[in-house]
């Protein structure tokens, strides 16, 4: 497998075929004690969580939720801060306001947060980290152009989809397999899969606009899109079939984590209210 690099990101776009296919999945709802609204973000082989919640005064904290305990993530002088990625290592990367209100990115450890930007941007933050340390996120730059980024083996890498106005890299696995989001000059946005220096098109069928945001080692994909009639589902795309996966009574619902188990986590609103969702397959449909 192709490291991305500057060289592989020239590679031509292609667009995957998909088929619409009912994968079968339990989803449970699960909320921070106490907490307003949650938002389940990221998943690790270990099954930790992370994510971000809102405590009973408005604030928004980050958290890791491991199977002994749930421990509250706060970025040192953040007034905000969101979990966004965790490796089996327990490396996470998020991001936090800081105090002027700028939106800034870190990675490290529960217990050890460091800033973590893209050279020389104006503002964006980290995705998602694989289990070999490596990154991708997005960020603006002094132009206000909106790219994506990944930081492999200690070096940054610009990533722009061919011909788009704007790209956002969002997730990336152990093989350096890359999906994200684009957007062209008529304001539509597309999914894509950056693999092997070549970037290929990622569309759900009848949708508006498709968002991968993550994917697994085996290859699975996961993500959101929006409907003709303005509804956002959640999907789960899987040997080039694609099956819907919503919250329980919603019509917004956004997946943003996955492990190699195949469980995946995310967040839905119902009546007003952010709940966490978490999803496990039918064992008979493994990874």
């Amino acid at each position: 497998m192709q490291i991305p690099g500057s060289r592989a990101l020239k590679g031509a776009a292609a667009g995957l075929s998909l088929l619409l296919l009912a994968m079968t999945y339990t989803v449970s709802v699960f909320d921070i004690p106490g907490a307003t609204q949650t938002d389940l973000l990221g998943i690790n082989a270990k099954m930790t969580i992370v994510g971000g919640y809102d405590d009973s005064s408005g604030v928004h904290h980050g958290f890791v939720l491991s199977k002994s305990a749930l421990q509250t993530v706060d970025y040192p002088g953040g007034t905000s801060t969101d979990v966004i990625g965790i490796n089996s290592r327990g490396d996470l990367v998020g991001a936090y306001i800081d105090s002027s209100g700028n939106q800034q990115g870190f990675r490290g450890t529960a217990s050890a947060l460091q800033a973590f930007t893209y050279p020389g941007s104006v503002d964006g933050f980290p995705r998602t980290i694989n289990n070999r340390g490596d990154i991708v996120g997005g960020f603006d730059d002094t132009a206000g152009n909106s790219h994506g980024y990944s930081y492999i083996d200690g070096t940054f890498t610009q990533i722009d989809y061919p011909g788009a106005a704007a790209t956002d890299a969002w997730g990336i696995n152990d093989e350096w397999e890359i999906v994200g989001t684009y957007y062209l000059n008529d304001g539509s946005q597309h999914g894509f899969l950056l693999a092997d220096g070549l970037f290929s098109t990622v569309d759900i069928p009848g949708a508006v606009l498709t968002l991968p945001t993550r994917n697994s080692n085996g290859g699975t994909i996961i993500g959101d899109y929006q409907d003709t009639n303005g509804v956002t589902h959640g999907f789960v795309l899987r040997h080039g079939n694609v099956s819907t996966l919503d919250g329980p009574n919603s019509n917004f619902t956004r997946l943003r984590g996955i492990n190699d188990r195949g469980k995946i986590v995310g967040w839905f609103r119902n009546s007003g209210v952010t709940h966490g969702l978490v999803a496990v397959r039918h064992e008979s449909e493994d990874e």
